[in-house]
């Protein structure tokens, strides 16, 4: 609570109210390419940043998915993880093969998974259209 990281995310300030992204980055690791899936208010900034990835790695942004508040793009990531997990473990990179690359311990798939990563991020955007706020 004294940080703001527990707060209401119908009328609250905090990041759970906040829009946040669902996004999809490609990394291309020495001998291996793979994509991550994840959420942050910041996408570009946890790309380099907070994942601690190499500047002389190639990455890109492939792509994000705006929703408010932040509190369901938190949920719908992890319902994706969910379902790889159960669906698919066979695209899931252990941490032991991309170690200290990127600064996570999990949710890193081969690019063979980009394809199944993007068909839940449609899902999710029929779920919750985008809306158009302007009058």
């Amino acid at each position: 609570m004294l940080w703001g990281d527990c707060t209401c995310g119908g009328c609250g300030s905090g990041w759970s109210a906040a829009p946040s992204f669902v996004y999809l980055f490609r990394i291309d690791l020495p001998g291996l390419q793979v994509v991550k899936l994840g959420y942050s208010a910041r996408p570009v900034k946890r790309l380099r940043h907070q994942l601690g990835i190499s500047r002389d790695v190639r990455t890109e942004v492939l792509r994000v998915m705006l929703l408010a508040p932040g509190n369901l793009a938190v949920r719908e990531e992890r319902a994706c993880h969910r379902h790889m997990r159960e669906t698919h473990p066979d695209q899931i990179v252990p941490k032991a093969v991309f170690g200290d690359a990127i600064n996570t311990l999990s949710e890193i798939y081969y690019a063979t998974a980009a394809p199944l990563l993007h068909a839940l991020m449609d899902e999710i955007g029929r779920r919750h259209p985008p809306t158009d706020t302007e009058d």
